[in-house]
């Protein structure tokens, strides 16, 4: 393996355990609008999107806002209960940032939750660049954030950068920037595709 330079780092089920959160402001979100409480495995397969975007996507105008204010209410307030960054993981990004790694977050969550939890779990300081959904019009497999945040961190082409994640979108958003890609195990249920995407 070569010493990298870079370091991109997903946030949902690399960094930090949010699934539960996520589940639990979901439902807060869209149960009192849709009358229905969605299972876990509905939830995963919304992602991609901003949260922002998913909510307002099934629950259209003012209804929408209101149903996104449940979702950030509940993320905040039930955040230091239910995330805790993955054990030792924050070690290692702190440890890379002491070395001089450039080190970026690429999340597709809206850029106030990622901002919310990386700075409660203490690691915002770590990073350098933090792209969120919201920040760019193309979400993971596309490169556009990647690339982007690289550009940002003064990352020089010729050396070696790595993207980590938890997902086959990370591994082809990583790949397709150029980056070698590490996949994590720890995060996602969901197994089969990030092993198809066969991550270096």
């Amino acid at each position: 393996m070569p010493r990298f330079a870079t370091a991109i780092f997903d946030l949902d089920g690399t960094i930090a355990d949010t699934l539960p959160l996520i589940y639990e402001a979901f439902d807060a979100a869209l149960r009192p609008a849709l009358g229905r409480r969605f299972s876990e495995r509905e939830i995963r397969a919304l992602f991609g999107p901003p949260d922002s975007q998913i909510i307002r996507s099934l629950i259209p105008g003012g209804e929408g806002d209101r149903a996104f204010a449940r979702y950030v209410e509940v993320y905040e307030r039930e955040h230091d209960r239910l995330v805790t960054a993955f054990h030792g993981l924050d070690g290692v990004i702190r440890r890379a940032a002491a070395a001089g790694m450039r080190l970026g977050v690429v999340t597709g969550k809206n850029r106030q939750t990622a901002l919310y939890t990386l700075e409660r779990i203490g690691l915002l300081p770590d990073f350098s660049a933090v792209y969120a959904g919201d920040d760019v019009e193309r979400q993971k497999p596309d490169p556009e954030a990647v690339v982007r945040i690289l550009a940002d961190l003064g990352h020089d082409p010729s050396a070696a950068g790595a993207f980590i994640g938890d997902s086959a979108a990370d591994v082809l958003a990583g790949r397709a920037a150029g980056l070698t890609t590490i996949a994590v195990s720890w995060g996602s249920p969901d197994h089969a595709n990030i092993h198809a995407a066969a991550p270096d």
